[in-house]
């Protein structure tokens, strides 16, 4: 991580949130049933609909969370931050959880898009990192806006064997012999951002007008070779495993993923002006009306046991403490520590995801380059 531009202050990061803008870089149907009963102990059961990542559960949890709460979660999977908070903000009463990045969940907050609760009502908290019940933009007063799930940096893997120079910069996406061989998910602010690196933006999620500009053009550049905008990280380890991306924008652990799905080598570069970063959460939707079963449910779903088996099938360091230390009794301490899960002080030295300053501007000049 030497590599990286050097961090401002985290105070200025804060700063900068509440103004819809990033200030640290780095030297990603209707509700059902009621409940009752908080903190994962008692109370009934019922359906909780979930908007979500893919990578935010693994195969077999929800059904065993069931049988032990009562509590079904039914997963809609969405992209793009943005597009998250514009189904919660038009029909929030359709979803009772919500997952979010960063600096997206002061947005939720004030737009008072999400309920606030007690982290100490969740039973799984006391395994959480201690530094991750301190996230300023989490915190609502004494209450929490969203429970800390996971964080990981941004950055480009590339196989070596079709690109034999690392691409240290994010200009060398632009190549023309990778053409039809990038991919990227379908995160229209964020690719915005990771353009406004690259052409020299001070401040990547609020740009200026001509900052703007700069970064529509670059990614008028990008597009002939962008194989697909994936709307899961999944579908970017497929291509990389398949060989039909050679390179791609996405978050660490995608080396791991490639070779675990049979794939080829795969590495890691960091480009020279800078990258940005998640830390990702789970929220309770005010309109919900079933808070016990969600604190239920988050008290059942985010164990060790289940954080532990997230780390290993989708990589990308995890909140969870007690999941690393079981991850070390498990044999896997090279991978999760060279994945950064026992460096969780990394996370505050990043490029925070967030809203962009002019959301409608970002949306303009994203959708004249790849289309609405």
């Amino acid at each position: 991580m030497s590599s990286l531009n050097k961090a401002v202050t985290r105070r200025q990061a804060l700063r900068a949130g509440s103004l819809g803008a990033i200030g640290v870089y780095l030297s990603g149907c209707g509700s059902s049933g009621s409940a009752s009963g908080g903190g994962g102990g008692g109370g009934g059961g019922g359906t909780l609909n979930w908007l979500t990542w893919s990578d935010h559960y693994v195969k077999g949890q929800l059904d065993a969370v069931k049988q032990q709460t009562q509590v079904q979660a039914r997963p809609n999977l969405f992209s793009d931050n943005a597009d998250g908070y514009l189904k919660i903000r038009q029909g929030g009463g359709q979803f009772d959880i919500v997952s979010g990045d960063a600096l997206w969940v002061p947005k939720y907050a004030k737009d008072k898009l999400i309920e606030p609760f007690d982290l100490a009502d969740v039973a799984s908290s006391p395994e959480l990192y201690p530094m991750a019940r301190e996230f300023d933009f989490f915190k609502s007063g004494s209450s929490y806006l969203g429970y800390p799930f996971a964080w990981s940096t941004i950055q480009i893997y590339y196989n070596p064997k079709n690109v034999p120079t690392a691409p240290d910069s994010w200009h060398s996406l632009l190549d023309p012999k990778y053409r039809g061989k990038v991919i990227a998910e379908n995160q229209p602010t964020d690719l915005m951002a990771m353009a406004g690196l690259a052409t020299g933006a001070k401040e990547p999620y609020s740009m200026t007008p001509d900052e703007i500009s700069r970064a529509k053009d670059f990614l008028k550049q990008l597009k002939p070779n962008i194989l697909k905008l994936a709307s899961q990280n999944s579908e970017v380890v497929r291509a990389l495993a398949d060989g039909t991306a050679w390179l791609a924008i996405e978050n660490l652990g995608t080396d791991y993923r490639v070779k675990d799905a049979g794939g080829p080598e795969v590495r890691a570069a960091y480009p020279k002006e800078g990258t940005y970063g998640f830390i990702d959460s789970e929220m309770l939707v005010a309109s919900s009306g079933n808070k016990d079963a969600v604190l239920k449910f988050l008290g059942a779903a985010e164990r060790a046991k289940w954080i532990a088996q997230n780390f290993i099938t989708n990589g990308r360091p995890l909140w969870n403490e007690k999941a690393y230390k079981l991850l070390v009794d498990q044999g896997h301490k090279e991978r999760a520590d060279r994945l950064l899960y026992n460096q969780p002080e990394k996370a505050q030295s990043m490029t925070l995801k967030g809203p962009s300053g002019d959301e409608q501007a970002y949306s303009d000049a994203f959708n004249e380059v790849f289309g609405a």
